[in-house]
Order: C-alpha cells, then structure tokens, then sequence
C-alpha cells in the first residue's frame, strides 16, 4: 500500500513529460550570486548529481514554507546523490528582500538571482512550457538531462520517491 500510495504522489505531483537534454539556451543562461557576480547555469549543474532547482520569490507565501522544506532536504543530501539550488526572479530591484528572504530561512543551499523576465525565458527554453508562477520546481539527472516540472509545492519526500524510482527503473 505504501509503494502505491508513494507512486500515486509522484505522478500527482510531478508533471512529467520526456526526458529533455539541456537547451543551448542553458549555456547562455546567466543569472547572479547574491555579491553580483555572474553564474551560468551549466556552471552550477552537476555532472554527478540530480539537481533540484526551486524557482521562487520572496513576495511568495508558499515559497517561504518550501524553501524551508527544501533546505532540509539538501542537508539530508548534503554528502548523496542530490543537491538543491534556488533561483530568485525578483531581480536586481529586490535583490535585497530576496537576500533577506533566504538568510530569515537560514537556507544552506545556493541561491541565484535572476530578473523575472530572464528566469521566466530560461524555464521556457527548458521546458518548452509557459511559466506558470512560484515555487516551481525542476528536476534534473545527473549530467543534465530534465527529468521532471512542477508548478506549485512539491513534498520533499515525493521528489525523493521520484529519483528513487528513476534510478532503480520504477514500473
């Protein structure tokens, strides 16, 4: 019962489509650390982990209650198979409120910042999808490869669950 209902949550909560290689626009996407100095995307992905990207902004009442929930789970990670990296689409103008946004959290994970309109690009030159709001996540294989989207609050254990069943061939 517990496998069905794990299966269940997944498909429930993680959209998934086909595998996507990285776009070339992943390599031309440039976002910010928090000092202003510029960081690629294929800078930050991990050739040996999943990554799991959070899309979020501070004016957002959900992200405040996964960033916290996603932070856990990258120290539960910190040393395995996954890592967490957020990035921020509030842009230059609320830099500050989004710094302020992830040291109120106390988050250990990276963070970038991005304008909104540079974010919402990237995520559909992913995708190949519309954005559709914050937190939305992205999941990828290691050496880059989208596995999965979702818009909205995903539970850290069905992400889990989720790259469990990717490595072990889940039927």
């Amino acid at each position: 019962m517990k496998k069905y209902t794990t299966r269940w949550l997944i498909g429930a909560v993680l959209m998934l489509g086909v595998a996507m290689e990285p776009s070339s626009a992943a390599a031309t996407a440039v976002f910010s650390d928090f000092d202003g100095r510029p960081v690629s995307f294929t800078d930050v992905l991990p050739a040996d982990r999943w990554l799991v990207v959070m899309i979020w902004s501070y004016s957002c009442p959900v992200c405040a209650k996964e960033m916290q929930e996603q932070a856990d789970l990258h120290e539960r990670h910190r040393d395995g198979r996954l890592k967490v990296l957020g990035i921020s689409l509030d842009g230059a103008d609320a830099a500050l409120e989004a710094w302020a946004f992830i040291e109120e959290r106390e988050v250990g994970f990276s963070n970038l910042l991005g304008e909104p309109g540079d974010v919402t690009r990237f995520f559909s030159d992913q995708t190949g999808r519309s954005f559709r709001g914050t937190p939305t996540f992205l999941i990828y294989a290691p050496g880059g490869t989208l596995k999965a989207v979702q818009a909205g609050a995903v539970p850290p254990e069905a992400i889990e669950a989720f790259i469990y069943d990717q490595e072990h061939g889940a039927d």
